[in-house]
């Protein structure tokens, strides 16, 4: 091959060129077929050396090279002098004569064709895979970056089948390293301190590694990160359990190959969840997860959560801000309407506003051409916007943002059944700041001290909170005093669909917890948009609705849970949850720089839609 490569091409080619040329001829083995076919003509057809199936290869090689195709000639060649069709009909020629010269035809030297023959050059080239660690030298600080002596004795050294993507392969060798100074032990997914993995586990502390290339996730079962990303795409689009997943795979892949080896379990495809989400939800923030060796995957799980679970909080959510989640302050409405201040956008602003009824009923006419009258002089009493980012204030105020709670009432098929719902709070984009289990009731009290977990600070608090009790939960926080914290930063708001069953007789949720007041009494919550023909239109500014988008997605997963423990169900929850907000921040990314990118250029989207 060296003499080859010397001959026929230049002498500045570099390996990765030759390995590129090398591998476009075995990875291409049908192509080369047909090629070597009209070589071989019936007496009825006609011999071509240099196939139009070559020469097209040929194309899409100097292609895949570009500026480097040049190196496949030697400058005797003249390669200026060639166009396009004499370039390619070039390099067809180097490449039969390579095809020759690795003997990958299935006619042997006497012209016979052998059937059996490609099949078999094709298992022959391909290489032999050995899992070993990453790490070239110790990383303990201690060792001063020693190299690693090789922990596997030849005449014990194990064998796994290794799951490549969608691909088998048998009797791959596994090799451990290990450090003569500290003596840490480095497999390819993990390192070991103390003891061997296979002695017993007398205090030794497994360490995960988050770059890790291969899992190990059976007795003698390894995969790789496409494989076991797969696993995590299956279960997070289609809800697919890993009994089903197992089944979707065996019947998709392990019986299309030729493979002595077993058919994966659902047990294998719930280990290689695990051990994807851990290092999914461990390397954003730098956390390397550390267990100890030889526990259950139901310690693993409940370890994983403890370590990383932050009690629910998914804390990449609360310095995300996008434009669907964070808008910016506004002290007063774009535009003020004399509509009822009891009225709510978007659900019913074509019919009258019921008489206000029961409690407070004697305040309602007042208090409404009060709040008329003051909203129209941007001095709105019945403000439902907070006083504390106010434009008399010396700094800037600062973004105003929303987050909506709901809640996933469990029924009695929906495991741990001694919990009573899972509650979630997100962002309008669909970020999951965090979510709980209530294990009686979603009271207003446990509302409250969820909210105060998450947020307890005044600065991580949102602007708005809706929930669909809102009314309720106020109620409470005054009666208890928590209001008195909250009060200073925060509005609680119900939901739409609550409010209009409820304002006719809840003179608290019609004063204080209106979703989208046309008075102008909360500029933050409404915005006036134009049409395509300049005609402007209320809009809600925030969607209101993303939680209970998100918990019937959550639901889907029902199947799933059921009979889960409650440390499985807690980190196959938190994991899933974790992976959801970290592709909506990256979609809204996307998204907001794409807005930016077409605002700096002036184009309209719509027109162009059009």
């Amino acid at each position: 091959l060296s003499e080859f490569v010397e001959k026929n091409f230049s002498s500045r080619i570099s390996l990765t060129t030759v390995l590129v040329v090398l591998f476009t001829m075995t990875n291409n083995s049908d192509l080369l077929n047909l090629h070597v076919r009209q070589q071989h003509p019936l007496p009825n057809e006609q011999i071509r050396m240099i196939s139009g199936w070559l020469k097209a290869l040929a194309r899409a090689l100097n292609e895949k090279l570009g500026q480097d195709t040049e190196r496949l000639f030697q400058k005797t060649e003249k390669l200026s002098n060639l166009n396009d069709d004499q370039k390619s009909t070039a390099i067809a020629i180097k490449l039969d004569a390579l095809y020759k010269l690795l003997d990958l035809s299935p006619y042997d030297h006497e012209g016979v064709y052998h059937q059996g023959r490609c099949n078999q050059i094709k298992k022959e080239i391909e290489p032999a895979y050995v899992i070993c660690p990453t790490s070239m030298q110790c990383q303990t600080q201690l060792c001063k970056e020693r190299s690693l002596h090789m922990n596997t004795r030849n005449c014990d050294t194990p064998k796994a089948t290794l799951i490549k993507g969608s691909t088998i392969y048998e009797d791959v060798h596994v090799l451990s390293g290990k450090c003569p100074l500290c003596k840490t032990i480095y497999y390819a997914d993990h390192e070991s301190s103390g003891k061997n993995d296979d002695e017993d586990g007398g205090g030794s502390v497994k360490f995960y590694l988050n770059n890790a290339k291969y899992l190990k996730v059976g007795q003698s079962v390894w995969v790789d990160r496409v494989f076991s990303k797969g696993v995590i795409n299956g279960m997070y689009h289609f809800h697919a359990s890993a009994s089903v997943f197992a089944e979707f795979w065996n019947d998709t892949f392990w019986s299309s190959q030729k493979t002595q080896s077993r058919k994966i379990s659902q047990r294998q495809i719930w280990h290689t969840f695990v051990q994807e989400s851990i290092r999914t939800v461990a390397k954003p923030s730098g956390v390397t997860v550390e267990m100890p060796n030889g526990i259950s995957i139901e310690e693993v799980t409940k370890q994983a959560f403890i370590q990383l679970g932050d009690n629910g909080v998914i804390s990449s959510a609360h310095n995300h801000s996008c434009s669907e989640c964070t808008h910016e302050y506004k002290e007063t409405a774009d535009r003020i309407t004399g509509d009822d201040p009891a009225a709510v956008l978007g659900v019913d602003e074509n019919h009258q506003v019921p008489v206000l009824v029961g409690e407070g009923a004697e305040l309602a006419i007042e208090d409404a051409a009060r709040a008329r009258l003051n909203a129209q002089l941007a001095a709105d009493a019945m403000d439902v916007d907070h006083s504390s980012q106010s434009s008399s204030s010396a700094e800037e105020p600062s973004p105003v943002k929303l987050v909506i709670m709901d809640g996933v009432v469990m029924d009695n098929y929906f495991v741990p059944p001694r919990f009573y719902c899972v509650e979630t709070i997100c962002a309008p984009c669909g970020a999951v700041h965090a979510w709980t289990l209530f294990d009686k009731a979603e009271s207003p009290t446990n509302i409250l001290n969820f909210l105060a977990a998450v947020y307890p600070t005044p600065d991580e608090r949102p602007d708005y909170v809706c929930i669909d009790k809102a009314c309720m939960v106020l109620r409470t926080a005054i009666s208890n005093g928590a209001w008195n914290i909250w009060k200073e930063t925060t509005r609680f708001i119900v939901d739409s669909y609550h409010y209009i069953n409820h304002r006719t007789n809840d003179y608290l949720c019609r004063k204080w917890c209106n979703p989208a007041p046309l008075n102008g009494s909360a500029p933050n919550l409404v915005v006036v948009e134009y049409d395509i023909n300049g005609n402007p239109h209320y809009k809600r500014a925030f969607n209101t609705q993303a939680c209970e988008q998100l918990n019937a997605w959550i639901g889907g997963f029902q199947g799933i849970v059921n009979r889960m423990t409650i440390y499985n169900f807690k980190w196959f929850l938190h994991a899933m949850l974790f992976i959801h907000t970290q592709r909506v921040i990256r979609k809204q990314k996307k998204k907001d720089t794409m807005e930016d990118e077409e605002d700096e250029e002036g184009i309209d989207i719509e027109e162009e839609e059009e």
